[in-house]
């Protein structure tokens, strides 16, 4: 089963949501901002990562690099920024 995690990272906390395909949310935590902690939760809770978004901020450039040392897909979203649809 496909899962898709959002990172929403501060300096000190990353709270992780993961869902299945259809939106579900699978499981929900909060670990320490520390590459390590983020990836052990992943890991252990969503073998089968399709995409990793995160919300870009003054840590998305670490942990970008940081997804892609996890050979996982990763997108950012930039929610201050105006859409044109």
């Amino acid at each position: 089963m496909e899962h898709y995690v959002g990172l929403d990272v501060s300096l000190k906390v990353t709270a992780i949501c993961i869902v299945d395909r259809t939106g579900k949310i699978e499981r929900e935590g909060v670990v320490s901002s520390d590459p390590e902690a983020i990836a052990a939760f992943v890991k252990s809770h969503a073998p089968h990562v399709a995409r990793i978004g995160l919300e870009t901020g003054a840590t998305a450039t670490w942990l970008w690099t940081e997804c892609i040392n996890w050979d996982c897909p990763s997108s950012a979203s930039m929610p201050d920024t105006p859409r044109q649809l």
